[in-house]
């Protein structure tokens, strides 16, 4: 999902991202006896949008026939750093997956990512703009 938007053109940076580089601005603040770096630093690097989460999954045995199957199901909320909601999207998929369940599963959201950046896209283009 993360390189997908990436590719659309938008910055985006993961939480570790951010740590890394607060934390890296922190330490060059040090070394400067800048004590007011680091604090500017974190602002500089707050998002002005919190995409969260969820990607679950579930693999069981067909009762019918000797395969395996799995179901796939992605929930994405895109917000404002102001908490309002920009986007709120799901995604949910399933199918036969013989042996390699995990490879099934990958293949799922992979089918599906498109679909859910297209939302996140499309309604970030839309919204993102509008006041509450």
């Amino acid at each position: 999902i993360n390189g997908r938007l990436r590719s659309l053109g938008l910055r985006t940076f993961t939480p570790e991202e951010i740590r890394a580089q607060v934390k890296q601005a922190e330490i060059d603040a040090y070394f400067r006896n800048d004590p007011d770096g680091a604090m500017a630093a974190a602002k500089r690097l707050g998002a002005s949008f919190v995409l969260r989460g969820l990607i679950s999954s579930q693999a069981t045995p067909n009762p019918m026939m000797a395969v395996n199957q799995v179901w796939v199901n992605m929930g994405f909320t895109l917000t404002a750093s102001n908490g309002r909601v920009i986007s709120d999207t799901e995604a949910r998929s399933s199918s036969y997956a013989g042996s390699d369940v995990q490879q099934m599963a990958l293949t799922l959201v992979n089918e599906k990512a498109d679909e859910v950046v297209a939302t996140l896209y499309a309604d970030y283009c839309r919204n993102a703009g509008k006041p509450k």
